[in-house]
């Protein structure tokens, strides 16, 4: 988006988060150039494969993505090496607030740090809004962090400059402690200011899928549903974490089985064979003589042509005989869909099994 400030913020109808990491990185450089243009991401600036510094991971994030909010992961084993510098309230976080600075096209997202004092946290907030026009506030502990939010909206010169994110990581399972807390902070935060704009992030791309389905499975976008029951865009932006698992966990050493997933408006869908059993063409074949799939979409997203093009030619493409790259066609195909459903509107969707039977 070429905007700035309030009118930036305005036009966001679909806010994807990733992070720069391989995968998610490729998958969204590959979108189509009038779906970015109508995005601005959130982007977790970290390790980007064995590279763990700051200043040339950003580089990457800027030629792949281009004007982004960037937040800090600090996620153990997925952190760069200045995090800690990076997050420090010194000065007002000033740090983090210099390294945006020092590269276009980045606004920062106001650091909130587990235990950091108030003040400093307020303090950035203003001088981030001074600078850049606007101000994105993180919140992973939305009922934990409800006073120190509030007194950012308080604090800034002019709410219409600030998007409140509120991160509810992984939904699955969950959704009614999930919806309840979403609800109790949007309120409060309303209450505060009726103009605040809020955002909610979620996931519900799991982990593993086997549970779910040794060889092909169904998995509801349940992200979609939430929005749907606190409001829908009339109550907030629908944001998600791009059919990212979004948690941290232990990698584990372990033989993969080839799986391709195919990204629906509210469902993904996947189909998982051993390589006895025809591994990825075989997966793709299925996916394309499904009544799922549609040859259309495949003409507009990267990530769907790349399963075409493995059931036409009967062979895997370099890079897609191990699962990075399937994860970034999938990244890939999510956004388009969520992008799509962004700007056509999607609040009237309410979820639920009994809204898929029968479907597929």
């Amino acid at each position: 988006m070429n905007l700035e400030g309030p009118a930036l913020l305005d036009a966001i109808r679909y806010l994807p988060a990733i992070r720069s990491r391989q995968a998610e990185l490729r998958g969204y450089a590959q979108l189509r150039q009038e779906t970015k243009d109508s995005l601005h991401p959130l982007v977790s600036l970290g390790k980007l494969g064995r590279v763990d510094d700051a200043n040339r991971v950003i580089e990457t994030v800027r030629e792949r993505i281009g004007p982004c909010f960037l937040d800090l992961n600090i996620l153990p084993g997925q952190a760069c090496s200045q995090w800690n510098a990076l997050c420090d309230p010194t000065e007002n976080y000033r740090a983090w607030r210099d390294l945006a600075a020092n590269n276009e096209g980045v606004i920062p997202v106001a650091l909130l740090r587990d235990g950091a004092t108030e003040r400093p946290f307020i303090r950035q907030a203003l001088l981030i809004e001074e600078a850049f026009g606007a101000v994105v506030i993180r919140s992973r502990r939305p009922a934990q962090d409800l006073t120190a939010l509030q007194a950012a909206l308080s604090a800034v010169h002019d709410v219409n400059n600030v998007l409140i994110v509120l991160d509810l990581g992984y939904v699955r399972g969950a959704i009614e402690p999930k919806e309840t807390e979403a609800r109790r902070v949007i309120s409060a935060l309303r209450i505060t200011d009726p103009a605040a704009r809020i955002a909610v992030l979620a996931s519900s791309y799991p982990r593993a899928v086997s549970a779910y389905g040794d060889q092909r499975g169904f998995l509801q976008i349940v992200e979609r549903d939430l929005h749907a029951q606190i409001g829908g865009d009339e109550g907030s932006i629908y944001g998600d974490h791009a059919s990212i698992y979004p948690e941290p966990f232990e990698p584990s050493i372990s033989r993969w089985v080839p799986r391709i997933d195919y990204c629906l408006d509210y469902a993904w869908r996947y189909e998982r064979r051993r390589e006895d059993d025809g591994g990825y063409v075989r997966c793709a074949a299925e996916i394309v003589n499904s009544p799922d799939w549609e040859p259309a979409f495949a003409d507009r997203s990267w990530g769907a042509d790349v399963i075409r093009r493995t059931n036409i030619n009967g062979v895997v493409e370099p890079g897609f005989g191990a699962p990075g790259n399937w994860i970034a066609a999938r990244v890939n195909m999510h956004i388009e869909r969520q992008t799509a459903l962004g700007l056509a509107g999607a609040v009237d969707f309410v979820g639920g099994d009994d809204d898929w039977e029968g479907e597929f």
